[in-house]
């Protein structure tokens, strides 16, 4: 389970603002370590292994001097017998369908980055529809669909 959103911290010699703790059942989890630099998809806490079953996650945030906590998306693993038939399921980088052809490579533990032109990844998938999510501002990216696969196309 995650805690998604964008860090944007306010440092007044060493006082931060916002402040955050999380919690599943009642139990703190450890936030993760503040980053000076505004960021997007900040994980801001996360526990993983959790017991199947259904939990309570609880953030308290802390506002002293109008700064935003910027909350996104909760992101977790369902249990195995919940139906996903209306549900949106999300596929990061990481995860080992994607298949990424000549030229990629990692960009840091979270994302993937190619540089090279006409690069390809594909993820074969069943379902009616797909939403390609990215945030790369210097290069045209087309989007093809074929066959129930998704392929990407990095072109200049």
């Amino acid at each position: 389970m995650r805690v998604i959103g964008t860090n944007n911290l306010r440092n007044d010699s060493g006082v931060l603002d916002p402040t955050w703790d999380c919690f599943v059942d009642n139990i703190s989890i450890r936030p993760t370590t503040p980053f000076q630099y505004p960021e997007n998809n900040w994980v801001f806490c996360s526990q993983d292994k959790l017991v199947d079953g259904p939990h309570t996650l609880t953030v308290n945030a802390t506002v002293a001097k109008e700064q935003t906590f910027w909350f996104d998306n909760i992101r977790y693993v369902p249990s195995a017998n919940v139906s996903l038939g209306d549900a949106a399921v999300m596929i990061d980088s990481l995860d080992p369908q994607l298949q990424y052809g000549p030229g990629w490579q990692a960009l840091g533990s979270t994302a993937n980055m190619t540089l090279q032109t006409n690069s390809i990844f594909t993820y074969n998938f069943t379902g009616m529809s797909r939403v390609l999510f990215f945030s790369l501002a210097l290069f045209l990216m087309v989007v093809l669909r074929c066959n129930s696969e998704l392929v990407w196309l990095h072109t200049q």
